[in-house]
């Protein structure tokens, strides 16, 4: 006769409850699903936008939006390369400009929900009460430069004064006059040209944007 082992254990109730909030969380998921579904048919006169996320956040993002099918984009940047005991230490990649990743999607109201209902994602810069579209244009001669090394670190002899106005010269900020904040220096930097980064406000319909960009991104009025 065979006999059956005593099977200790707790025993689980699958409760009305929990199987109304199961249901619950995949009717979520698919309204997600349905909302995402609105960014994913860009066409090619799709405008981009810039999408304000927490710093350090940028790629993670970005990868967020790609696994949606979505068009994302973070130009990156090569950091200072250093000598070290004899040895080559080569500089660390980086967004060109923190906190924000370029999405190109059909500008619709359930597409702009989708985008900023992501985790870390800020919100959109925004011209006026409206999100700022930058042209596809814009946006490819800003990639090609990163890529080609233009915004990596080279240094730079040229100084800047706390209140002083300069002009942004590429990215979504492209031709903004801004005001000089401060110069951002990092552990290990030596000297006041070893950093080549700058902290700005930016000044956009009404609205000010702190922003720290490379010393490539900025010209002298």
């Amino acid at each position: 006769m065979m006999q059956h082992r005593h099977i200790e254990g707790q025993v689980i109730e699958i409760t009305e409850r929990a199987i109304a909030k199961r249901e619950r969380a995949i009717c979520e998921k698919a309204n997600r699903e349905d909302r995402f579904a609105a960014a994913i048919s860009a066409a090619d006169d799709s405008p981009w936008f810039a999408v304000r996320t927490m710093t350090g956040c940028e790629q993670t993002v970005e990868k967020v939006l790609q696994d949606h099918s979505i068009e994302a984009l973070v130009p990156m940047r090569k950091g200072k390369t250093w000598r070290r005991q004899g040895r080559i230490v080569e500089g660390r990649s980086m967004p060109v400009i923190h906190g924000y990743v370029l999405v190109r999607f059909m500008p619709h109201p359930t597409a702009f929900e989708a985008i900023s209902s992501i985790d870390k994602v800020l919100g959109f810069l925004r011209a006026g009460e409206e999100a700022k579209r930058i042209s596809h244009y814009e946006v490819k001669r800003f990639y090609q430069r990163a890529v080609a090394g233009e915004y990596d670190w080279k240094g730079s002899q040229i100084t800047y004064a706390v209140g002083e106005k300069v002009r942004i010269t590429d990215g979504p900020f492209a031709g903004h006059i801004a005001e000089v904040v401060t110069r951002e220096t990092r552990k290990g930097d030596v000297g006041k040209d070893a950093a080549d980064l700058i902290v700005v406000n930016v000044e956009m319909f009404c609205a000010e944007h702190a922003v720290t960009l490379p010393l490539a991104l900025i010209e002298k009025l």
